[in-house]
């Protein structure tokens, strides 16, 4: 009588911890989704802050542009203005629209591979 009440707290005991092991396995892997789907939306953010800059320095680039050739034009440096070319504001707008282009790129590719694991996450979940 005395040998199965023992055999019942082994048992039991050893679920337990069977038990908290794949809890905290599932915690684990619920946080790292959660932390996954947070950074996804950061770099969402992202996307759209460079995609904003991009189509701002398009837009000024094409105003520049049609602007006449005896337009006087200046570049804020901090809290000051410097008088500029046409040329060189034209060629810096460029090069912010193409810095603009490459980093929304380089987002999506970071978007994609988090997008994986979030999707690796969950199916182990």
């Amino acid at each position: 009588a005395t040998v199965e009440p023992l055999f019942k707290a082994v048992v039991s005991t050893q679920s337990t911890g069977a038990d908290a092991e794949l809890k905290k396995a599932f915690t684990e892997l619920k946080n790292k989704s959660v932390e996954t789907a947070t950074k996804i939306k950061a770099v969402d953010n992202q996307i759209e802050q460079s995609k904003n800059r991009g189509k701002h320095a398009e837009l000024t680039y094409m105003e520049v542009k049609q602007s006449g050739g005896d337009t006087k034009l200046y570049e804020s440096v901090g809290r000051m203005f410097v008088l500029e070319t046409k040329d060189t504001i034209l060629e810096q707008l460029k090069d912010r629209a193409a810095k603009s282009r490459e980093t929304i790129q380089k987002l999506e590719s970071q978007k994609g591979y988090l997008n994986k694991n979030l999707k690796e996450s969950e199916n182990a979940l």
